[in-house]
């Protein structure tokens, strides 16, 4: 199992067979490869439904929980994405000492406990400290699943791979935000947190069916740890600022459509859901794309996606306008996620890869936490068409820099 562990990601880069990635023909699966695969999506699945299960159900919730219902119910939410970004930093270390079964089993069964016990806590505290559990463990399950695919495949399979294990984590978002408000619907809003056991449990037997324990190698020194930290900073800061952009379509465009006189959420709610369709169907072809266009090819193309996207949208003031930018946004999400990860996985040995990824999820969820802190005071200066536009003009200068460094370096 030590060369599983210690060979350097891409030693084998043109290999494609399992464990092709590690130096190793020894796979991490227990005969199952297909199962093996569906099992290295969970991550992203949970970390999708840790946010989406129960928002339909928000203002019921409000409307529930006393005389600070409004703000536990948005607190529900905040409070799952400092879990997930706690968890991010220590997932790394977790998966070293419990290993892959181990962590993904223990993170599946506390996942599906606390995530049901916001249906049926009505202490404030104790509500949303089951939501911070929830984004801990569904940070630990990406984290993990994420460590798996670089170990398991190698080149274009796993740049396929990463891709594929995004647009499930974006079809549970979507799928939970709408099988919520049906569970709602017919049994009151509770009901919407079932989806977290109803996951956790085909999530666990997964798992345990086909995959075998792993664990990482070790990074003893700390110098180690540093060494990759150090070396990877550009890119940490280079995630933050996509995540940044990528949060454009879930914390500024329904305020935009509403100063547009959008205000009915039925039609909201289509032209929002735009941005996840699209990522989908992108990050389902992000390997295909990645290999024809190279990876700096494919970033590229995410950032003047992203651009046209923005610029569409704050130019525009029409339904058909926001839904063009909603989904030319979509796509630069479905390229920009899994070209995140895909780096760090090949940038990194797999002595480190389990931090590195951790690291790399605490650094995108800062991007999303800074996008309201950043643009707001913006938004009061330039309105919120305005922000879209400089953030426009941000991405496209990005753009420019990235085309530069290809042409000429």
């Amino acid at each position: 199992m030590s060369s599983l562990e210690l060979t350097p990601a891409g030693a084998q880069e043109g290999a494609s067979a399992p464990g092709a990635a590690t130096g190793s023909s020894e796979s991490i699966g227990r005969g199952y490869p297909r199962l093996l695969f569906v099992s290295l999506t969970v991550g992203h699945m949970a970390q999708g439904l840790a946010f989406t299960a129960f928002i339909a159900v928000l203002p019921q919730m409000a409307r529930e929980l006393g005389a600070h219902g409004a703000w536990v119910a948005q607190m529900s939410i905040a409070l799952a994405a400092l879990g997930l970004l706690m968890g991010s930093l220590a997932s790394g270390w977790i998966l070293e000492r419990a290993g892959t079964r181990g962590t993904l089993l223990t993170a599946a069964v506390v996942y599906g406990v606390s995530g049901a016990a916001g249906g049926v806590l009505r202490d404030p505290t104790l509500l949303l400290a089951s939501r911070f559990v929830v984004g801990f463990t569904a940070a630990c399950m990406v984290t993990t699943c994420l460590w798996g695919i670089a170990a398991e495949y190698a080149g274009h399979q796993r740049a396929r791979a990463l891709g594929i294990s995004n647009a499930t984590g974006n079809l549970s978002a979507l799928l939970g935000t709408v099988l919520g408000g049906l569970l709602a619907r017919h049994g009151g809003w509770p009901m919407a947190f079932l989806q977290y056991p109803l996951f956790a449990l085909p999530a666990f037997a997964l798992v345990l069916v086909c995959m075998k324990q792993v664990r990482p190698a070790r990074a003893h020194l700390a110098v180690a740890a540093e060494r990759f930290f150090l070396r990877l900073l550009p890119f940490f800061l280079l995630a933050t600022f996509l995540f940044l952009v990528i949060f454009m379509g879930s914390t500024q465009l329904a305020f935009l459509l509403e100063e547009d006189g959008i205000k009915d959420p039925a039609i909201r709610g289509p032209i929002m859901s735009q941005v996840t369709l699209a990522a989908t169907l992108t990050s389902f072809c992000y390997g295909w794309l990645q290999q024809r266009l190279g990876v700096r090819g494919t970033f590229l193309s995410g950032l003047l996606f992203a651009s046209a996207a923005l610029a569409s949208i704050g130019f525009g003031a029409s339904v058909g306008s926001a839904a063009l930018g909603a989904a030319l946004l979509g796509i630069f999400v479905g390229l920009a996620v899994p070209y995140v990860y895909h780096t760090v996985t090949e940038r990194t040995g797999a002595a480190v890869r389990g931090r590195a990824i951790g690291v790399v999820n605490a650094f995108n969820f800062l991007g999303a936490f800074l996008n309201p802190v950043l643009l707001a005071p913006l938004t009061r200066i330039l309105g919120v068409h305005g922000t879209f536009l400089t953030v426009a003009a941000v991405v496209a200068l990005a753009a420019v820099a990235r085309l530069v460094t290809m042409l000429f370096f």
